[in-house]
């Protein structure tokens, strides 16, 4: 898929964005490296440079909260339909059945 974002971009607006939040929640970079076990020297780093390894960043998006919205970005979206009539056909579709297999009786004595 194409991006008009190089690689840099992407780490300074992250850094930039993961910035933000911290302001956004009060929290100085102190009490942030100090949560999230990071230290201060790297945390400054990375808020202004985007360096800093994945581990680290993890850490900080845990600590602030963003983890689960990072996370569900990566997800791929359901796909949707191209046409009305797809979409219609689509949600008229019944849900397929599955069957759970009930133990034998002589399975529930083991």
């Amino acid at each position: 898929m194409l991006s008009l974002k190089t690689e840099h971009d992407v780490l300074r607006e992250t850094a930039e964005l993961i910035r933000r939040q911290r302001i956004a929640v009060k929290m100085t970079q102190a009490e942030l490296a100090k949560q999230s076990g990071v230290p201060l020297g790297t945390l400054r780093r990375f808020e202004q440079t985007g360096q800093s390894g994945f581990m680290t960043v993890a850490k900080i998006m845990t600590t602030l909260g963003t983890a689960d919205h990072f996370l569900s970005s990566l997800k791929r979206p359901a796909p949707t339909a191209k046409t009305l009539d797809a979409f219609i056909a689509a949600r008229s579709r019944q849900p397929e059945r599955r069957r759970v297999r009930r133990p034998r009786s002589h399975d529930a004595k083991l």
